[in-house]
């Protein structure tokens, strides 16, 4: 019993620890092992004189060696973080915090090992931001800005440092020296992309991100767009399908944001002009491609409806006074300001397109569409 219980407890000698980390090959533990008992030698101490392993890694593996055995460590573990102060030359307590691990902590997201890897948070506001997360649903990072342990700032570019180790541009080592470079030395994030050459000469900008258009468009807010971006870092997931998720816009809005990316390669279409088409596929509840096919239409549809009296000449020029961007039509500013609504519209593109084709003519579209105003207003009447 006594020797089963013995035998429970892994005792992971230093010779085997430097073996399984890989610090050593079997031909040089096995060499050094009869060195050692030829001279009545520690194994560290003939692995240290023959020059294959260093006084400092020997302090390394011995602290490993105390962790497994007091099961305050996985073994596996213990070795990969051997292997790594080997290589890095650094403490076993630097090992854990660079590659983001703490005994306190326990778990820790992405964005947590990160951040405490490249020391811009201390483990106890970690233990602040993950209670807080508990209790508010938030991530962990919206949870650091929301207690000023971090700035918005930092949030976005660990994200956007999250993305490139995710797209294999870094690895985790490298992403933490990123981290590091932009937040702590004040570089930028496009210098770092320009260090990893991802920017340069011949290398056109990336079209903006889908939560950049949607915000612009106000049709999600800057901080859902950041809450998105970290989950979505967090589980692999895209963006578009993490709103699609949560409902937060329609399906045909984000297939919208998603074509419009490849048309910023043309420079005439800019952020404003994609903002405005994506709130009139919103208010129209229509693809993006009908309404580049229909924006000539709806200048006319918009002038039926006014002919039919459906729109208040007030609220008209109200709107045109109150457009400030001059690509903006008078028509796309009613329909944006909901002065016309979804339904309207589609009738009297509807209608335009029946005129055009002769199928309908021009005084039954004015009937037609007038019906729907003498209907609203009796069933507000009553």
């Amino acid at each position: 019993m006594f020797v089963s219980t013995r035998n429970r407890t892994p005792l992971y000698l230093l010779g085997e620890l430097f073996l399984e980390a890989g610090i050593i090959s079997p031909v040089i533990l096995n060499n050094s092992l009869l060195l050692a008992k030829r001279m009545s030698l520690p194994i560290g101490r003939v692995l240290v004189m023959s020059g294959h392993v260093s006084d400092h890694d020997v302090e390394c593996a011995v602290q490993a060696q105390r962790s497994i055995r007091s099961g305050s460590i996985e073994v596996q573990m213990a070795k990969e973080l051997l292997r790594f102060a080997h290589v890095h030359q650094c403490s076993i307590e630097e090992a854990y915090r660079l590659n983001g691990i703490s005994r306190d902590l326990g778990q820790l997201s992405r964005l947590g090992k990160l951040l405490l890897a490249a020391s811009i948070v201390q483990e106890d506001q970690l233990k602040q931001a993950m209670r807080y997360a508990e209790q508010t649903g938030y991530p962990l990072g919206t949870s650091l800005v929301h207690l000023n342990h971090i700035s918005e700032k930092t949030l976005t570019t660990c994200i956007n440092i999250q993305i490139l180790l995710r797209d294999k541009h870094l690895t985790f080592f490298d992403a933490v020296k990123a981290v590091q470079y932009i937040v702590r030395d004040g570089e930028t994030f496009e210098g770092l992309l320009c260090a990893l050459g991802l920017r340069g000469a011949g290398i056109a900008l990336p079209p903006p991100k889908v939560g950049e258009l949607l915000v612009a468009a106000k049709l999600l807010s800057h901080e859902d767009s950041m809450v998105l971006a970290e989950l979505g870092t967090e589980r692999d997931m895209q963006f578009g399908e993490l709103v699609k998720n949560y409902n937060l816009v329609g399906a045909n809005v984000i297939e919208a944001a998603v074509r419009m990316q490849k048309m910023f390669s043309n420079p005439m279409f800019t952020r404003a002009r994609a903002a405005r088409l994506l709130n009139l596929v919103n208010s129209m509840n229509a693809s993006l491609e009908h309404i580049l096919a229909e924006l000539d239409v709806i200048e006319q549809a918009v002038t039926l409806l006014r002919a039919a009296e459906v729109l208040d000449e007030g609220v008209l020029r109200e709107t045109a006074a109150q457009i400030k961007d001059f690509e903006m039509s008078v028509s796309e500013a009613l329909i944006l300001n909901h002065a016309i609504n979804a339904n309207q519209a589609k009738k009297a593109l509807m209608c335009v397109h029946q005129i055009q084709s002769g199928t309908m003519s021009y005084d039954v579209a004015l009937r037609v569409l007038g019906a729907d105003k003498v209907v609203r207003e009796l069933e507000y009447a009553a």
